[in-house]
């Protein structure tokens, strides 16, 4: 009887574990995004730089965090000296890396930089408090559907892949949820790493955005498109 008790016990133990490995388990999200990238201040990037619009000041205004963070990109539209660029995101989270190989950028040690990556994340669903995880080389914000969920303003390296440094919880809701990942870089490594749990899948980012006639300039993506 004894025996016979135990041994259920431990299948219900054994079961727990699963169940909570299953809820806590986050799933790596490498891309593909679609990047950009903007210079700082020399000697002002990282953690001075968190909530500086660096996308505001590349473009004279025409573009804001908060405009793209709500409504997307394109690929191929300009901003400053760079396009929006479809990369994933290597397993060691090396962002310059990842540029240098896709042709955005030569230098393989960028400082005093900005990077901006989105990723859209498409819920059969609505999940609330879904967890999220980040590191970054080095301070980081995130947005998600428009609004800031989490800010980090430090200079630190990134660490190892799996193992975030912050955590927290977002909501994602039924269909396309577009999420927004800031990383600015001080000097030497620049990377990320990001997990997020729940039932979901990556969808292009182009799901979010309006479909346009090719005649018409009703966005400033489309008009900073055709001025380029």
């Amino acid at each position: 009887m004894f025996r016979r008790l135990f041994v259920i016990g431990l299948v219900c133990l054994m079961s727990l574990s699963i169940m909570t490995l299953t809820t806590d388990a986050q799933t790596p999200v490498n891309g593909p995004y679609l990047w950009m990238i903007a210079h700082t201040v020399p000697n002002q990037g990282g953690q001075a730089s968190t909530d500086i619009d660096s996308l505001d000041v590349a473009s004279d205004g025409e573009v804001t965090e908060e405009k793209v963070a709500k409504n997307g990109a394109r690929e191929g539209d300009v901003v400053g000296d760079y396009e929006w660029t479809t990369a994933t995101l290597p397993g060691d989270g090396n962002i310059n890396a990842m540029l240098v190989n896709v042709g955005m950028v030569q230098n393989g040690d960028l400082n005093d930089i900005t990077s901006y990556a989105l990723i859209v994340l498409k819920a059969n669903k609505a999940q609330g408090n879904v967890d999220m995880g980040v590191s970054s080389d080095d301070s980081i914000k995130v947005w998600a559907n428009g609004e800031v969920v989490h800010k980090n303003a430090v200079n630190r390296g990134r660490g190892a892949a799996g193992a975030y440094q912050d955590r927290f919880k977002i909501n994602l809701k039924k269909g396309n949820n577009l999420l927004m990942i800031k990383v600015s870089e001080r000097g030497g490594g620049w990377g990320m790493f990001v997990g997020v749990a729940g039932d979901y899948e990556v969808v292009g980012i182009d799901a979010v955005l309006p479909v346009e006639p090719a005649d018409k300039l009703t966005t400033q993506w489309a008009k900073m498109k055709n001025i380029r």
